[in-house]
């Protein structure tokens, strides 16, 4: 059974009983640890925790890093993390910048969630966690989910070391029309006047609706079912930097689009995918009547459509070195 990073390795017991030097994977393992101990520091909704898949030495297929989704969790992963473990993987799911927050009451707290000024906070996170993956064992690679989708892009933009990125449903920018032409409007007077009108998205909130919010309280959905506009403004920021750089990607890509998306632009997706450098790259694409949701990934988010599975596989294909895949479905 995949065993999850929650206590030091006898290798690292042993090391430390007889003073010997401990070896550079020992030392990644250590990093890891660290991270998790400062992040235990913070009052977080279970099932929001950083989560790792290790095996005892330098893995044989590398280290891969899943990031998950704007306001959810690492439950994101529970069940496609195992897979690549028990494929060759070490598997590393950090928690997102400031997800997962509850309040002294326990209730869901998103007021840690990056806002419009603080949209680098994402590319700090990718920089520092590709930094631990690098210790864990190489080649890395990085998967994502709608924000998670970008910091996989960006990490794979940024370092040519990135060996294989997959993106579900990246949140380049926002789909509906009204937000889009209220983001655009927002970003030129940001532009024009020094990132002063993104903070007044801080007033507006969001919700994900009633539904979500009860499995929020419940712990059935750990995340946020409600947040500022500012934070998703961010997203989309940080979203428009990442295809500005996407030439620059050097790694085999695949990304995962579904025509029933509600967050997502496609086109910005598809501006992405066309112009990243290399040219081993797949678009695998749900058509509308198949109703796969934007959050893809987990069987609890794809509304009793059974599809995971199948995602499952042509995901770890791809890792494992099969061809990217192409479907365009209308």
């Amino acid at each position: 059974m995949p065993r999850q990073a929650s206590g030091p390795w006898p290798l690292l017991e042993l090391a430390s009983h007889v003073n010997l030097p401990p070896t550079a994977y020992q030392r990644g393992v250590a990093a890891l640890r660290q991270f998790q101990a400062a992040e235990r520091q913070v009052p977080l909704q279970r099932g929001s925790e950083t989560r790792a898949w290790l095996h005892p030495d330098k893995p044989p297929r590398g280290t891969l890093v899943m990031y998950h989704g704007f306001t959810a969790g690492t439950w994101q992963y529970e069940h496609l993390a195992p897979l690549a473990f028990q494929a060759g993987f070490n598997v590393f799911v950090p928690r997102l910048p400031g997800h997962g927050v509850k309040s002294p009451s326990g209730d869901e707290d998103p007021g840690q969630l990056p806002r419009s000024t603080q949209w680098e906070a994402y590319r700090h996170f990718g920089d520092r966690t590709l930094g631990i993956a690098r210790q864990l064992g190489g080649p890395v690679s990085v998967l994502g989910l709608s924000v998670g989708g970008n910091v996989a892009l960006d990490v794979a933009e940024r370092h040519r070391e990135v060996r294989c990125t997959v993106a579900y449903a990246p949140f380049l920018w926002p789909r509906h029309e009204r937000v889009d032409r209220l983001f655009r409007l927002v970003g030129a007077f940001d532009f024009l006047f020094a990132d002063r009108a993104g903070p007044s998205l801080d007033g507006f909130t969001h919700s994900w609706g009633p539904e979500c919010r009860q499995e929020t309280i419940s712990g059935q959905r750990p995340g946020h079912s409600y947040f500022p506009a500012s934070a998703v403004y961010a997203a989309a920021r940080y979203g428009t930097d990442v295809i500005r750089a996407s030439a620059r990607g050097q790694s085999v890509l695949q990304v995962f689009v579904t025509a029933a998306d509600d967050a997502a632009d496609e086109a910005a997706i598809r501006t992405l995918f066309a112009n990243w450098g290399n040219s081993s790259r797949g678009l695998y694409r749900y058509s509308a009547s198949e109703g796969i949701p934007h959050p893809m990934v987990h069987p609890r988010e794809d509304r009793g459509r059974g599809h995971t599975s199948r995602l499952y596989a042509l995901t770890m294909g791809v890792l494992q070195g099969e061809t990217p895949l192409q479907r365009d479905e209308p």
